[in-house]
């Protein structure tokens, strides 16, 4: 592969560490590719781009700081308050990245393996080639066709043309800030709302999804085969640590948690602990859900 791979990660601050042992795994698990890198992100510190730009020291690898204003998306995040703005960027990518294509990475990932397969999938007509979210069945609320799948937005490799052409950006984003009661995860339900199904399904092993090590996953769900389960679950390529529970989370169990911290050790943020064993977590937790909630009443008054 010659031509350069172009990679999108798009992040806020309290994701860094995180991008950084999602990067590393990338190089390391791709020496031979040559990359553009885009980050977008709003709260970059200089230490910080200094930090990522380490990672890529004795790669063929070009780092693009992408800084977009953190109100660009306030109202989208008044609507959804659960969701970090962050979330939202990387439905900045067409107005922000002149290519063809791009391969779209969440920051709670780790590649495992070569991208090449992936990267070089034909789209045909569609605006993605992505892995189905299991489990979906909300059609109606979306707007899509009820033969319509339903794909999880945390790896997509866009067809960024397709984008550009047919105006999807502006599209998804009304979509989003028109219909806030139908939305459960925020730019995903916006983007499959649009694409109405007419996405490219790729491997499962390209977004291994913590759901299918839980018990009785291939009793309840049907969109993998045995043979695609197995695969993902012994060898997969990029694993998204899906779910509220994380691998820097002490008590996650994910399958591949040490996977993770061998990463993180190859980057500047090799010292980090546990982020729920940090003092001001464990300070926090110690507080009683009432006195949180009269602090916060007090502290709204003040600044009111």
């Amino acid at each position: 592969m010659n031509e350069r791979v172009n990679i999108v990660f798009a992040t806020d601050r309290n994701y860094i560490q995180h991008l950084a042992a999602a990067l590393v795994s990338l190089l390391f698990n791709n020496r031979d590719v040559p990359f553009t890198v885009s980050i977008i992100s709003s709260g970059m510190t200089p230490k910080d781009r200094r930090r990522i730009d380490e990672i890529t020291k004795g790669h063929s690898c070009e780092i693009r700081h992408l800084t977009v204003s953190d109100d660009l998306f306030a109202r989208l995040a008044t609507e959804h308050p659960m969701y970090p703005k962050g979330i939202y960027y990387r439905l900045l990518i067409p107005s922000l990245i002149d290519e063809k294509r791009v391969l779209y990475l969440d920051s709670d990932i780790i590649v495992n393996g070569s991208i090449q397969e992936l990267y070089n999938q034909e789209f045909g007509d569609a605006y993605v080639c992505a892995i189905e979210d299991p489990g979906f069945d909300r059609h109606r609320q979306l707007k899509m066709d009820a033969s319509s799948r339903y794909f999880n937005s945390g790896m997509m490799l866009i067809n960024l043309a397709k984008w550009k052409a047919t105006g999807l950006q502006k599209k998804v984003i009304d979509f989003i800030e028109n219909n806030p009661d139908a939305i459960w995860f925020p730019d995903q339900c916006g983007l499959n709302s649009v694409i109405n199904g007419q996405w490219k399904k790729v491997p499962l092993k390209f977004n291994q999804q913590s759901s299918i090590f839980s018990e009785g996953f291939d009793e309840k769900f049907d969109c993998f085969s045995k043979e695609e389960l197995r695969e993902a679950r012994a060898n997969p390529i990029i694993i998204h640590y899906t779910g509220g529970s994380k691998p820097w989370h002490f008590r996650n169990r994910h399958p591949y948690k040490s996977l993770y911290w061998n990463y993180l050790k190859m980057t500047p943020y090799r010292r980090a602990i546990y982020s729920d064993l940090r003092p001001a977590h464990l300070f926090k937790s110690m507080i009683p859900k009432n006195l949180k909630t009269t602090i916060k009443k007090l502290l709204n008054k003040q600044t009111a």
